[in-house]
């Protein structure tokens, strides 16, 4: 009976990712996919192959788990994305507006995993995460509202994977992707600019979405008793949102047409990770990990219709994730988890959009899990993301409108991250 609700509860998960607006690591790339993951910091994701997650993360890790499991659970993102700056017309007219609020959302982003044995030496799993996302909504006032008002992106993968020993110290997994991505942007038009000085703004608004589909591969290998090491590729995945392009309060002097519209050059990036395991004691692991995200195949977003096209230019820049975690198993049940990591963003001053404007961060987690039986667990996790940086928007090809190309906005971010996870473990 408990299987038979699985079909149930992942419908109602997808219905939970469609209308969830996912919050951005390093880019936009979410890596928050269970509590584990968040309290190590990401330390071992490749390698630790104790929990369902296993499935996204290293799907050779299935073989590691004794029994049938299913894992259910979300983290919430409290983010804090403030701007300090002005804009002006060529560097010379201001233009009125304020900073644009707390432009963060606050944002939940669920996950559903489970693991089913085939045979001795085979495994089945599905994964649906919330891989990509990104959510900056500013106020409609804000000086920099010609670049952008608001900025969304969703995202959902759905992802059967099997596993396969090959003997008693290496496995191997593959899986496929199905992913949907929505997109969603929004900005204002100086009217003023080209009509008359008392002309009130327009506004233009973007939605579209897409599938598109993608592949992972891992392996994993016990070097001894004690020591597991995990190799991972999750393939790009190249995205076209078709939609409609809808403008209010132009004018008809502009000519702008609402209608079909689609956005190109959505090309999500490949990453390759290298994954460490070690149980120091029957109490005590170790875990780290390094992912190196291939960025560089996210250059250029424009978005096509009837109208000028609107150009953003991204050139992301490939991108380094390390991380370090610690597992403690205490007496009573108790599992005490910590981690550290150092995420480098893809993006660069020259390009920084006010959609996405990151910077390097370091990250902080720490995490309790808690064995209710023999068969439920749950855990949960919170962590801090520090900036080492201020993202800046002078000088960037993108502190620019991109309808009259005349008002530029300059200033930095201050921001920051709080998570907090909670996942649930059932094994059959």
């Amino acid at each position: 009976m408990k299987r038979a609700f699985l079909p149930a509860t992942v419908l109602a998960l997808l219905g939970q990712f469609v209308n969830t607006q996912g919050a951005a690591a390093s880019g936009f790339m979410v890596r928050e996919n269970s509590a584990e993951s968040l309290a190590t910091a990401y330390g071992g994701n490749g390698s630790r192959a104790d929990e369902a997650s296993t499935v996204f993360n290293n799907p050779a890790g299935m073989m590691h788990l004794k029994e049938d499991e299913v894992q259910v659970g979300a983290a919430v993102v409290f983010p804090s994305i403030r701007f300090s700056g002005s804009s002006s017309i060529l560097g010379t007219m201001p233009v009125p507006g304020n900073n644009g609020g707390q432009s963060g959302q606050i944002t939940g982003i669920p996950h559903f995993y489970g693991v089913f044995t085939l045979s001795d030496r085979w495994k089945a799993g599905i994964a649906i995460t919330a891989p990509f996302g990104n959510t900056v909504n500013y106020d409609p006032n804000w000086s920099g509202r010609y670049l952008a008002v608001k900025t969304a992106v969703i995202s959902v993968d759905i992802n059967p994977n099997f596993a396969y020993r090959v003997n008693d110290w290496l496995s191997v997994g593959a899986g496929v992707s199905a992913q949907y991505f929505k997109l969603e942007a929004s900005g204002a038009i100086a009217q003023f600019l080209i009509l008359t000085p008392n002309t009130p703004d327009a506004v233009f608004l973007f939605r579209g979405d897409d599938w598109s589909y993608g592949y992972n591969l891992g392996l994993l290998a016990d070097l001894s008793a004690d020591t597991r090491v995990g190799v991972t590729y999750r393939s790009q995945v190249s995205h076209q949102p078709d939609g409609t392009l809808d403008f209010t309060g132009a004018s008809p002097l502009l000519g702008q047409i609402n209608g079909a519209a689609a956005a190109h050059g959505a090309n999500l990036p490949a990453t390759v990770g290298l994954s460490l395991t070690r149980d120091l004691t029957s109490s005590w692991s170790l875990s780290s990990d390094v992912q190196l995200n291939q960025w560089s195949s996210f250059k250029t977003v424009t978005i096509t219709s009837a109208n000028a096209p609107l150009v953003e230019v991204e050139n992301y820049k490939d991108s380094w994730m390390v991380s370090l975690g610690a597992a403690y198993r205490a007496d009573g049940g108790l599992t005490w988890r910590g981690g550290m990591a150092w995420d480098k963003t893809p993006v660069t001053d020259a390009v920084r959009t006010v959609g996405v404007p990151d910077a390097n961060r370091v990250m902080v987690g720490l995490g309790l899990g808690y064995q209710l039986d023999d068969h439920t667990s749950i855990d949960g996790a919170y962590s801090h993301y520090f900036s080492t940086e201020h993202a800046s928007m002078n000088g960037s090809v993108n502190n620019t409108d991109p309808i009259t190309h005349a008002v530029v906005l300059n200033g930095k971010y201050t921001n920051g991250l709080d998570y907090v996870a909670l996942s649930v473990r059932h094994r059959f």
